[in-house]
């Protein structure tokens, strides 16, 4: 359909080309950096990868003119450390790059749990596809006969283990009573590293699962954009065929590379984030109600005071934290929190009389 201006050119009417499910499609924006603020709020590992892994982008970007070749080198180094054949293996730009790959694959309805990432809504209805949440128990604990129950009509479940925000972990129990109804099973463990747990072994009993990692949070490559799933070799093939052949640049791909080799490093970070997580549940407690987390932040319910009464009074003392404020049929006022390096933790704990 074409309009004619009063200035003579002609408009077309774009939204009639528009596809009718995208106006309801959540919308998420990237985060703003707040300059002056220490970084508490977007799950990033403050630590900062491995030297090992800065070199190498040192040393490709004076090449950045040629198109990333070293996918196969990814793929095979991450099949070598997990046990898995290269062909199990499917790279992404992120998770979600991932995620979108897995939905183009399989057709929904998708079902996941509330509160979880809102990504994973975001991917399944940019895609056209009916997403149906269940609530987790009021503890925030995993309810597995009511979401095999509420479920019953998806096709493709995703799971975070350990779930964001909440920091809670399913039983493996739990999840082979999921992966026993049959459905395709994206078991996201972005932060299983802090966790110290994966459902990796299952992946030879079940061929409709499909785990979920990252370089972004135990690597603390968040800005490179990095992660992969690992699936059945029939089922990674087909996420390979959708997926665009240079999704992950040359400058990533070396990146990974580099930290991969230096799992050292790695291990190190995350023993020091466990601990400090520690350290600020603890801090949290003598005032607020944080819950237990298995992952790389808390969440912590701030009520009597609001979550945005929280945020200002922390970033009055320089911290930037996660307003995720009332959850539809939970009581309370929630924020996440990072954990950040121990003298970040250090100093937020001290400063939380104050807030």
């Amino acid at each position: 359909m074409i309009q004619t201006l009063s200035s003579g050119r002609m408009k077309a009417d774009i939204s009639a080309y528009v596809k009718p499910w995208v106006k309801d499609v959540p919308s998420l924006d990237a985060e703003q950096k707040v300059k002056g603020l220490v970084r508490l709020g977007s799950n990033e590992n403050n630590s900062g990868p491995s030297f090992q892994a800065v070199r190498p982008m040192l040393d490709t970007a004076r090449f950045a003119y040629v198109y990333p070749h070293q996918q196969g080198l990814v793929r095979e180094k991450i099949a070598g450390i997990l046990e898995v054949g290269v062909g199990s293996v499917m790279i992404g730009g992120g998770c979600f790059d991932v995620l979108d790959a897995i939905l183009k694959v399989f057709r929904g309805p998708v079902a996941s749990v509330y509160p979880t990432r809102r990504e994973y809504e975001v991917c399944a209805r940019a895609l056209g596809e009916e997403y149906v949440r269940v609530n987790l128990k009021g503890d925030f604990t995993f309810p597995v006969e009511d979401f095999i129950a509420k479920s019953a009509g998806a096709n493709v479940l995703i799971l975070a283990n350990p779930n964001d925000p909440t920091g809670g972990v399913i039983p493996e129990d739990a999840i082979k009573r999921i992966l026993d109804e049959g459905k395709i099973t994206v078991v996201d463990e972005s932060y299983y590293e802090f966790y110290g747990k994966t459902v990796l072994p299952l992946l030879p009993e079940y061929n409709n699962l499909i785990v979920v990692q990252t370089l972004s949070h135990a690597f603390a490559l968040a800005g490179l954009r990095l992660a992969y799933a690992v699936a059945d070799a029939e089922v990674a093939a087909l996420l390979n065929k959708v997926k665009p052949p240079v999704n992950v640049t040359s400058l990533t791909l070396e990146a990974a590379l580099g930290a991969l080799h230096d799992d050292e490093y790695m291990i190190s970070k995350v023993k020091e984030i466990r601990r400090d997580r520690e350290m600020l549940h603890k801090g949290l407690s003598a005032r607020f109600k944080p819950l237990k987390s298995h992952a790389s932040f808390i969440l912590v319910d701030v009520s009597p005071m609001t979550s945005k009464q929280f945020c200002e009074r922390a970033r009055y003392f320089g911290f930037d934290v996660r307003d995720i404020g009332r959850l539809d049929g939970f009581s309370g006022e929630y924020v996440r929190i990072s954990v950040g390096t121990w003298e970040d933790v250090n100093k937020f704990v001290h400063v939380l009389d104050k807030i």
